[in-house]
């Protein structure tokens, strides 16, 4: 009968462990995000955009996201992407942020 109260008081205890581990967890996930915020990203997320659009004078304009690594690509990013309004395929360039 002891054991029984014993496993009680424990199941209770754990079930008010986890919410006290989960807010801890937070507050150090918290940390960690600001100390890697600070360091630069080696992965860019970039905008490319049809070349060819603007001289066609369609209206529309065909862009892509995506990204690259900076230290592997350090130049403007160009991609034969496809283009909907134009409907073939185009030189499309890396934006300016």
């Amino acid at each position: 009968m002891l054991a029984a109260r014993a496993n009680v008081c424990s199941t209770s205890s754990l079930a008010a462990r986890p919410s006290a581990a989960s807010a801890r967890e937070r507050s150090r996930g918290a940390l960690v995000v600001t100390a890697a915020s600070k360091k630069k990203d080696v992965r860019l997320q970039v905008t490319l955009e049809c070349t060819e659009q603007k001289e066609s004078g369609v209206q529309g304009m065909s862009r892509y996201m995506t990204q690259k690594n900076r230290r592997n690509t350090s130049q403007r990013l160009e991609l034969m992407k496809y283009n909907p309004f134009l409907q073939k395929h185009t030189l499309h360039r890396e934006l300016k942020k």
